[in-house]
């Protein structure tokens, strides 16, 4: 692992790996949380004051759940780059982005990014601009979307091998951050301050 790469290493680490038993991360350019929330069609709950208080609420939730997956538990907090404002969402395990046309509503007129990881393991990456899927990846070597092949510098650059297909989730995060100039950091998990949807997942989307 590059220096670089182990500066993005801390999601592995995050509260003793707690975020590798499954999360999704979803940045949005130019919406305030709430606004993120509405657009995406979440029932607002009351906020939360950091990660603690997040965790603690999404264990509540999830325990209330008869089925897993009817409904998603998710918080949106405000970050920045040098140029613009960023609603950051975060859910455990999650899959609104993949369940659901939320990013279609979230990203009109704007640009979002979105990785997810499963608890076994499996990952996933999209790139959205003004309601439309341009990119969406498992792994480097099957990308779907309007421009499947827009991001190939960007993925090598990032560390992406496409040749073998090889990546840790140390390149999705790098990816993120070359697409929104957002740099996340623990701090910026562990200190949010979420505001909280609820997302019903319908049958068929």
């Amino acid at each position: 692992m590059n220096a670089e790469s182990a500066d993005r290493s801390w999601l592995r680490d995050f509260h003793r790996g707690f975020l590798l038993e499954g999360y999704t991360l979803t940045l949005v350019r130019g919406l305030t949380p709430r606004e993120y929330l509405d657009r995406i069609g979440a029932q607002p709950q009351e906020d939360c004051d950091g990660f603690h208080d997040f965790i603690a609420r999404d264990r509540e939730f999830q325990d209330g759940e008869d089925d897993w997956g009817d409904r998603m538990f998710v918080g949106a907090a405000l970050v920045h780059d040098e140029d613009a404002d960023w609603v950051l969402a975060l859910e455990i395990n999650g899959g609104i982005e993949i369940h659901t046309d939320a990013m279609k509503h979230a990203t009109r007129g704007t640009r979002g990014v979105s990785h997810f990881r499963s608890p076994n393991a499996m990952s996933l990456f999209s790139w959205w601009e003004d309601g439309e899927l341009r990119t969406r990846f498992e792994g480097p070597l099957h990308r779907e979307g309007t421009t499947p092949d827009h991001l190939l510098d960007l993925m090598r650059r990032t560390g992406f091998d496409l040749e073998t297909g090889a990546y840790d989730l140390e390149n999705y995060v790098a990816l993120a951050e070359e697409l929104t100039g957002v740099h996340l950091t623990a701090n910026m998990l562990e200190d949010g301050t979420y505001s909280i949807g609820i997302v019903e997942i319908p049958t068929q989307h």
